[in-house]
Order: C-alpha cells, then structure tokens, then sequence
C-alpha cells in the first residue's frame, strides 16, 4: 500500500468537534482517549504532533495541547494519551467527565517536533521518559505501518513498572519492525525487576547503541532531561540541526 504524504497546505486552525469513541486505561493515572475523524474533519498530521483541545469547565473556556499518540497513516481516528496530573484542571475533567459518546472540540494539528521520512533519513533514537512516550509511540506506529526500516532505538524511563506506558505493543514491535529496538529502565524498581534500573543516562545510551552520531534525535520528557540530553549529544559531536525536543512543560500558545 503506498502512503500518500498529508497536504499541510491545508487550514489546520480550524475549530472541529470529534466524537469520543472509546477511552483505554493505560497505567493507573493514565489514558487513551481515541477520537472518530473518519469523516476527516481533522488535517492529516505528521508523527510527533500535538493539537490543541477546548473544555467548558465551569462555563470557562479552558485550552490544551496533547500530543497525537496515533498513527498518521491511520486518519480515521485520533488518539490522544493523557496523564492525570492531581492539580491538573484539564487532565482531571477529562478524567472525570469525559467518555465514549462525549464531543471534543480540536485545533490543529500543530508543531514542529515530527518526525519527516523524507527529510530524516538518519537511523532514529527516541529518548524519552513518562508521559513524552507519546509523541515517540506516533513515530514508533508509522514506522511499522509504512514498513519502514530505518533502524529506531527507543529509550524509555519510567518510575515503576506499574508506570510504564504502552510497554506491550512496543514489545511486539521488536518484532513487527525491522531495525527496531527497546531499551526500558526504571528509577524506582521493585526488587523483583529483571530489567534495567535507574534513571536513563547518557552512558546508559553509549553503551546500548554505537555509533551516535549519525543518527537523527528525538527528545521528550522533563525540563532537566532534555536539557542534559541535549547538551550531553552536543558536547559528544552530535550538530544541533539532528536533535529535536518536545517540551511539554512549556506553555504552547492555544489560539
């Protein structure tokens, strides 16, 4: 099947409203709300991309950005993974209001951290910890459904393993896409873990893939982890122009 590129030329700030056709329970404090675009009401978007969603919440316009976790080979539907946050006013009315059957008004999509099979031609690392898993799962999902086979590492740090997010799927990747690879730590591991421990380091990386600087870069996660990731793949020879970072504590602007 030949996947036609989305045309961008298209008006992406648009106000629409989808439908919500299923909510999935990933971890305890994190879900999957999938929205219907089969009528394509939505822009087509590349992996990596974010819209941006309009709540009523006490008869107040509320605005956030979520990152697309879905496929953009898959139009039909969107996926959005969200992670509660206790004090999070968006997350929790989410959480608490919305299910299969609820409307959810969207802009977008929008951003420019994504990856481009075109332009990236490099072999991919996905760095990444807790929640900024999802813009990676997007890349990771088109990957194998353009049966792509530039190699991709992704590298995960989560909590616990209670925390870990998408851990099944990314484990059948290993053997759905060719040249992929998963490399997972946890920085507070029960002692019945078997994996790797601690959180996830620059050496840590060295030592599972080689050599790096040739490849293309893809970070998302706190503020003080991709600020060292960034600097330390600077430092090692790595040019700025193949690392990309998605900054989810950074305030997007809404309209």
């Amino acid at each position: 099947m030949t996947f036609k590129q989305p045309d961008f030329k298209k008006h992406n700030d648009s106000l629409v409203a989808l439908s919500v056709t299923d909510v999935i329970q990933e971890t305890n404090d994190v879900r999957t709300f999938r929205l219907d675009n089969s009528d394509g009401l939505l822009s087509p978007h590349k992996p990596g991309m974010f819209i941006k969603v309009c709540l009523n919440i006490k008869g107040k316009e509320v605005w956030r950005s979520f990152t697309i976790s879905s496929s953009p080979f898959h139009r039909e539907r969107i996926d959005l993974t969200i992670k509660r946050n206790p004090q999070g006013e968006a997350g929790n009315f989410l959480f608490e209001h919305i299910g299969p059957g609820s409307e959810l008004n969207i802009k977008g999509p929008s951003g420019q951290f994504f990856y481009d099979q075109e332009l990236h031609t490099e072999p991919v690392v996905l760095l990444c910890a807790g929640i900024g898993i999802t813009p990676m799962m997007s890349i990771i999902r088109y990957l194998s459904d353009i049966k792509q086979n530039t190699p991709c590492a992704l590298f995960y740090g989560a909590r616990t393993h209670r925390d870990i997010i998408f851990d099944q799927e990314t484990r059948q990747s290993i053997t759905d896409l060719p040249g992929f690879q998963y490399f997972l730590t946890l920085s507070q591991a029960s002692p019945q873990w078997l994996g790797n421990c601690g959180r996830l380091s620059f050496d840590f990386i060295q030592a599972k893939i080689s050599p790096t600087l040739m490849s293309r870069f893809f970070l998302c996660g706190p503020r003080n982890f991709n600020q060292n990731f960034e600097e330390q793949l600077l430092e090692s020879g790595v040019p700025q122009s193949l690392i990309h970072c998605e900054h989810f504590h950074k305030k997007r602007k809404s309209k």
